[in-house]
C-alpha cells in the first residue's frame, strides 16, 4: 500500500476535549455547596453601611425606648401583649395573606383561612383582598413596568435607588395605581367568607388597637 494509499485509510487524529464533570444532583438534604463570591460581586462598602442601619436600626430604637420606660410605661405584661400580637398578625401576613391566599402554597380549612384573613387584616397592611392582588401583580411585573412598588423604578443610580426605596416601602400607597382585584384575585372575590373579612377591615384595625388595650386593662387594672 503506498503511503498516499495509507494516509487515505487511517482515521483522523480524534480531538478530546476536557468536559465539564458530572453536576451532582441535588437531593434536598445536604447544605448547598459552598459559593465564592468574586470581587466584582461583591456589593460596594456604602452600600453594606446602609442595609446594616436599614435592618439594625429599628431594633436599637425599640430596645432603647424599652430600656428608657421600663418600670413606667412599659412593663411585663406588655411585653407580653406585644410578643403576642405581634406573632399572630406576622403569621397572619406571612401564612395566611402570602403563601396561603397569594401563592396557594397549601389549601387551608375554612375556619383556618378565615382565621389567618382575620389576623393579616389587624396587622393594618390593607384588606386581604386588594393586599393579595397587589401581591399578585407585583409578581406577575417583579421589577418591571407594571409592578406597583418595585425599588428599581426610578434607575439604579444612587439617588434613583434612595427614591426606590422610599417607594417601594411607603411612596406607592399614595399613588393613583389601583390593582383590579377582578383579574388578579377572582377567586377571593368569589369566595363569601373573604369578602366579609376584606370588608370589615377597618373593624379589624380598630380591634388591633383596642385588644391589646382591653387585655392590659382587664389582666393589669390600668
Amino acid at each position: 500500500m503506498s503511503t498516499t494509499e495509507q494516509a487515505a485509510s487511517t482515521p483522523p487524529p480524534t480531538t478530546v476535549t476536557a468536559s465539564a464533570p458530572p453536576r451532582p444532583v441535588y437531593t434536598g438534604t445536604e447544605p448547598f455547596p459552598a459559593t465564592r463570591t468574586t470581587p466584582d460581586q461583591q456589593p460596594p462598602g456604602w452600600q453594606v453601611a446602609v442595609t446594616a442601619m436599614i435592618v439594625a436600626f429599628p431594633f436599637l430604637a425599640i430596645l432603647l425606648a424599652g430600656w428608657a420606660s421600663w418600670g413606667q410605661l412599659i412593663g411585663p405584661l406588655d411585653i407580653a401583649l406585644a410578643l403576642a400580637l405581634y406573632i399572630f398578625t406576622g403569621l397572619g401576613i406571612t401564612v395566611g395573606f402570602h403563601r396561603c391566599l397569594t401563592h396557594g402554597s397549601f389549601t387551608a380549612a375554612p375556619a383556618l383561612k378565615v382565621v389567618l384573613a382575620v389576623a393579616g387584616s389587624m396587622a393594618f397592611q390593607g384588606d386581604v383582598i386588594s393586599w393579595v392582588a397587589t401581591h399578585r401583580r407585583h409578581h406577575a411585573f417583579t421589577d418591571r413596568p407594571g409592578d406597583p412598588h418595585s425599588p428599581f423604578r426610578y434607575g439604579t443610580t444612587l439617588r434613583g435607588e434612595l427614591r426606590g426605596l422610599a417607594h417601594a416601602h411607603v411612596g406607592w400607597l399614595f399613588t393613583s395605581d389601583p390593582t383590579p382585584a377582578e383579574r388578579y384575585a377572582p377567586d377571593l372575590l368569589a369566595d363569601r367568607a373573604m369578602r366579609r373579612v376584606s370588608a370589615a377591615f377597618p373593624s379589624l384595625c380598630v380591634l388591633s388597637l383596642a385588644l391589646p388595650f382591653g387585655l392590659g386593662w382587664a389582666i393589669g387594672g390600668t
